[in-house]
């Protein structure tokens, strides 16, 4: 677990890959990073990475770590194109929806479960009217990680 002042993070992990990073909700801040499961202990690295991330660091996150065998098919195509949003850019539901086939609400649904939040940034992906959207961590979040990377959006 990584408890951090903008986030608490949960990993779920198996066979040395990330399954699921979650947000954890009402825990007090402060850092402490350690595994939480079995299987977890090669890749603590990980949260090591997700907490410079919050700290504000441009941090390389490689996909190889993450199982997306808990993904459906068309998940992984609408994380792919995530994937490649830079840093202090954003695209809309939209505009992924155009990248990855869909619409834009099934693309809002896709990313409501993405299973790698933060290391996949979905927080980069906002509505046409260009505000930020749900987030898995809450909008509040969001709006942190965005100004944080420098992006343009409204509140």
């Amino acid at each position: 677990m990584l408890r951090h002042s903008l986030a608490c993070i949960g990993l779920k992990c198996a066979g040395g890959r990330v399954q699921r990073v979650f947000f954890i909700r009402g825990r007090d801040v402060g850092v402490n990073v350690s595994p939480t499961d079995s299987g977890c202990e090669s890749i603590s690295g990980v949260l090591d990475s997700l907490n410079r991330f919050l700290d504000g660091e441009d941090v390389p996150f490689d996909p190889a770590v993450l199982d997306f065998r808990v993904c459906t098919g068309y998940q992984r195509g609408v994380l792919r194109v995530v994937m490649g949003i830079p840093r202090g850019s954003t695209m809309t539901y939209a505009e992924v929806a155009g990248a990855a086939g869909g619409g834009p609400r099934s693309v809002a649904g896709a990313l409501a479960r993405n299973p790698f939040p933060l290391i996949i940034p979905c927080h980069r992906v906002i509505r046409s009217d260009g505000k930020p959207g749900g987030y898995q961590g809450g909008v509040d979040l969001k709006v942190r990680l965005l100004e944080m990377e420098g992006a343009h959006f409204k509140i």
